[in-house]
């Protein structure tokens, strides 16, 4: 019960002399009584987390009102003890604790149950610490579970949404939306890329955010580009820029990539680097260990699902494509054709296609190889891609025959375009290395027309062009339309547009109009 060092306060109210005297001594030197009247306003206060006691008669107390009685129970940092006259009449335990005593000492006062009644309170504040550290301890595993159960849920949602998708710019764009839940993101670009054979650098896809200034634009494409090459430890060689999601009138301008702290997270699948993501967070953040590890399991993750997206976009796109030319294959070309001829149907636009045939390919192949063939093949395909519009769609039809979709083209359009393209085939040369050839191409051409589809269309292209090739190749034969038929057995089908020196001289042939 002795304390070395400042002595802990003990309260008294309305104790006599000798009460003090006795209480003081029986305590020991630890303690100090400070004795008040009864009618002492304020009185007795304690500090939070250490009980301090308070010595009351039972007189006194029951002299006390109501409201001042009240105000004493809610001192929860006093521990009253009752001092119970030796005449009194022997108190209930609930009693006494219900007027918020701690306990009850019947007079004469004696240094046994001073002490008693010392130590029964050193045993209260010891039991009132352990459960304070125990609430606290519950408290904090009630928050980190709070925390953790937050953060997993953070990754469910992050997970589920980026595999719900197999596009790219969607998943970077849920992504975007999804990190605010972690941290205060306020733009998000990415960068992924693959090694050119022979180790001569990276082949590079940039993803940036739509609306950007040009100084922006360049400061970001520079922090993904350098991203990059420090992550591979290859060059940039190629790269491409794709819009990560679409402008809207509303959308806020993408602030440039110094203007708060830039976060570069690499992505990686199966011990490789594919990819890297660039967040752009406020300058004076500071992420909490949780925090940081969470953004690692999410990123980790979102590595998979865009790696996924990836290899699923170079399977498509090889499912889609010619190998040997790099333009859509027969597949594409007939899923698309059917596309245009809906659309054609439901909105009465016009739909026009062009056939287009090398001449004598088996004898470009026989005389210089196979090689050289497919040389030509790829240069026919490149001079289709210059000569065409965006929304125009080249395909390898088989062989050596190429088809064009024209949506929103005419037949008169249609027919312009596939002469174009045929002087400036036989205008030049192709082939590899050395050895270079001149060709020229025959051309059918076919304008969808009411309650058409798709197969008629090319059926009236492919008789085009056998009239083309029939007729001495070299030209351009248009089908006419439905009212302007000669019974030739193939309806719907013109003479060939050639110049006038080298038109046919068949009756059968009406021309198509001159170049």
């Amino acid at each position: 019960m002795l304390r070395a060092e400042h002595p802990e306060i003990m309260w008294g109210l309305g104790l006599d002399p000798d009460t003090v005297a006795l209480i003081e001594k029986s305590a020991g030197p630890g303690f100090a009584l400070r004795n008040l009247p009864p009618d002492a306003l304020p009185w007795m206060r304690g500090q939070e987390g250490c009980g301090q006691a308070a010595w009351i008669p039972l007189e006194v107390w029951r002299g006390l009102s109501k409201v001042r009685r009240k105000a004493c129970r809610e001192v929860d940092t006093v521990r009253r003890i009752l001092i119970v006259p030796e005449e009194a009449e022997p108190l209930e335990t609930e009693e006494v604790l219900s007027e918020g005593f701690l306990s009850a000492v019947r007079a004469p006062l004696t240094r046994y149950k001073v002490r008693d009644a010392l130590l029964r309170l050193r045993e209260l504040d010891s039991l009132s610490a352990d459960l304070r550290r125990k609430t606290e301890e519950v408290m904090l595993e009630r928050e980190l579970l709070a925390r953790k159960s937050s953060h997993l849920s953070f990754l469910n949602r992050v997970l589920s949404r980026a595999s719900a998708s197999l596009d790219v710019g969607t998943i970077l764009s849920k992504v975007r939306g999804d990190l605010r839940h972690l941290l205060p993101v306020e733009a998000l670009c990415a960068v992924f890329w693959t090694r050119i054979e022979g180790g001569a650098g990276l082949d590079a896809e940039m993803y940036l955010h739509c609306r950007m200034a040009p100084p922006e634009h360049e400061a970001w494409g520079e922090v993904l580009r350098s991203g990059a090459e420090r992550l591979a430890g290859v060059r940039v060689r190629e790269c491409r820029q794709f819009c990560l999601t679409g402008g809207g009138r509303h959308m806020a301008k993408a602030p440039a990539p110094d203007s708060g702290r830039l976060l570069m997270l690499p992505l990686s699948a199966g011990g490789e680097s594919f990819g890297c993501l660039a967040l752009l967070t406020s300058k004076g953040l500071r992420l909490a260990k949780d925090q940081v590890e969470t953004l690692n399991a999410a990123v980790n993750h979102l590595a998979l699902a865009l790696r996924n997206a990836l290899l699923y976009r170079q399977v498509k796109s090889m499912a889609d494509h010619d190998g040997l030319t790099g333009i859509a294959n027969r597949r594409r070309f007939e899923e698309r054709l059917e596309e245009e001829a809906r659309r054609h149907g439901r909105y009465d636009l016009p739909l026009s296609l062009i056939l287009l045939d090398i001449d004598h390919f088996k004898r470009i192949n026989d005389t210089h190889g196979h090689q050289t063939g497919d040389a030509v093949l790829r240069g026919v395909a490149g001079l289709l891609a210059e000569s065409l519009r965006g929304t125009d769609f080249p395909a390898r039809y088989g062989g050596e025959e190429f088809a064009v979709i024209l949506p929103h083209t005419s037949r008169e359009q249609a027919l312009l375009l596939a002469e174009r393209i045929r002087q400036r085939v036989s205008q030049r040369e192709f082939g590899q290395g050395e050895t270079l050839v001149r060709l020229t191409v025959s051309a059918g051409v076919s304008a969808l027309g009411s309650g058409e589809g798709g197969p008629e269309l090319v059926s009236l292209a492919d008789q085009a062009l056998y009239l083309a090739k029939d007729g001495g190749r070299n030209r351009v034969v248009v089908a006419a339309p439905a009212e302007g038929a000669a019974g030739l057995g193939c309806a719907n089908v013109s003479a060939p547009v050639v110049p006038a020196e080298a038109k046919a001289p068949e009756e059968r042939l009406r021309a198509g109009g001159g170049m």
